[in-house]
């Protein structure tokens, strides 16, 4: 029998269309795993409560200030640098909850699973925490600033020296968790993991190729097309849609510089996606008229184009859209 493993992941209403997306692939790759989302505002927690799924626990932002008051009063000014503040105190409440799991991973709200994660868990084994190299691409070497480490998937097992690390990690994003790289490496919350395997004993660097697929990596792969797209000859488990943005026009961009990979990864790997997160979007908004709209990322101005997205194209459209967005309700 497996052992109990749970995934723990953080958004808010502007970020709902994508976070159901996540879970619903995590839901169907990794079926018996727990999810235990941090949802920041009360129209993601009901729209998660609303789902009946007992195997995703929604935890609200009271909850989890109630268990570490600390987090409230590092409320800033930037959204995002707020939020990433919470990443090593959810795992920590996670197994405060439920001491029974051997293990909580962190994954991020923009990933979509395409084929079950078994065999990476299988490659961390017994290790009490492992972490997922950029790999960067020639083209991204530059990107390097940001850490050597990605904090969109984190693994740590219910073990002392995990433990440790979260409470050291803890400690370190409430001291520093900015958006801008420092000359000593650190970057919100990710900079830190990149002393992670000399600062903690048994640290896991993840080998699997199809693990944190993303655009800073997939030119440096060889992709092909399968029932499940594969990387390096293996299953491709879970891309990350990390700088995806909608722009006002209705059109979708993100970094791309795939490399030989760009019209298998456009085509089988963005656009499936785009489309499902545009599903989903019309869907919650038939039943929450006031949802806010889909999260707008301030993007570097390498992004280009992927799919055409939801919006009108005429100018009588991106008018409304416009006004929309104002909340003036065109």
């Amino acid at each position: 029998m497996a052992e109990p493993r749970a995934y723990v992941t953080y958004f808010d209403q502007r970020y709902l269309a994508f976070a159901l997306v996540t879970l619903r692939s995590i839901r169907q790759h990794d079926p018996q795993a727990e999810i235990f989302p941090l949802c920041f505002d009360n129209v993601a927690y009901d729209a998660i409560v609303g789902l009946g799924d007992k195997k995703i626990t929604a935890i609200s932002a009271e909850e989890i200030w109630a268990f570490e008051p600390g987090l409230k009063d590092r409320q800033r000014r930037v959204r995002q640098a707020f939020y990433s503040t919470h990443k090593p105190v959810l795992p920590i409440y996670v197994f405060h909850l439920r001491p029974d799991l051997a293990a909580v991973a962190h994954i991020d709200a923009d990933v979509y699973f395409y084929s079950s994660p078994q065999p990476v868990f299988d490659e961390i084994g017994a290790a009490p925490i492992a972490v997922s190299p950029h790999r960067f691409a020639p083209e991204w070497k530059s990107s390097e600033v940001f850490g050597r480490f990605n904090a969109g998937f984190i693994y740590w097992r219910n073990d002392p020296e995990a433990h440790k690390c979260l409470r050291e990690y803890r400690k370190d994003v409430f001291a520093w968790c900015e958006p801008a790289p420092q000359p000593d490496g650190r970057f919100m919350n990710q900079g830190y993991l990149t002393a992670w395997p000399q600062r903690y004993s048994g640290v896991h660097i993840i080998e699997h190729p199809g693990v944190n697929l993303s655009w800073w990596n997939v030119a440096a792969h060889t992709l092909r097309k399968g029932p499940v797209v594969t990387v390096d000859d293996r299953p491709l488990i879970f891309y990350h849609f990390s700088y995806v943005n909608l722009d006002a026009l209705g059109i979708w961009h993100t970094l791309r510089k795939f490399g030989d990979n760009d019209r298998l990864t456009v085509r089988d790997i963005y656009r499936p996606y785009l489309k499902e997160i545009e599903r989903t979007d019309r869907e919650l908004r038939s039943r929450i008229p006031d949802l806010l709209p889909i999260e707008r990322l301030a993007t570097p101005a390498a992004t280009t184009p992927v799919r055409r997205g939801p919006w009108p194209r005429t100018q009588e459209g991106w008018i409304a859209r416009a006004k929309w967005e104002l909340g003036l309700r065109a």
